[in-house]
């Protein structure tokens, strides 16, 4: 699997590791999706988060501009 930043993909399962590469973000900001309700697989002392949960999570919680 070739890894772009910023690209996720529904039908993929993500490591914690390799989220926190693909959208940039911190620990900090992690911990704030996992507190927010992202769910999460433990397989072994990995967190394994589906795409689509990402990108529901993204759709959730997007800004919009006021009018």
């Amino acid at each position: 699997m070739s890894v772009v930043v910023g690209r996720i993909h529904a039908e993929e399962a993500y490591s914690k590791e390799l989220l926190l590469k693909l959208l940039g973000i911190s620990q900090k900001f992690w911990d704030k999706m996992l507190d927010e309700g992202l769910p999460f697989t433990r397989i072994g002392h990995t967190r394994w988060v589906t795409g689509e949960a990402v990108l529901n999570y993204l759709h959730r919680n997007a800004e919009r501009k006021p009018e």
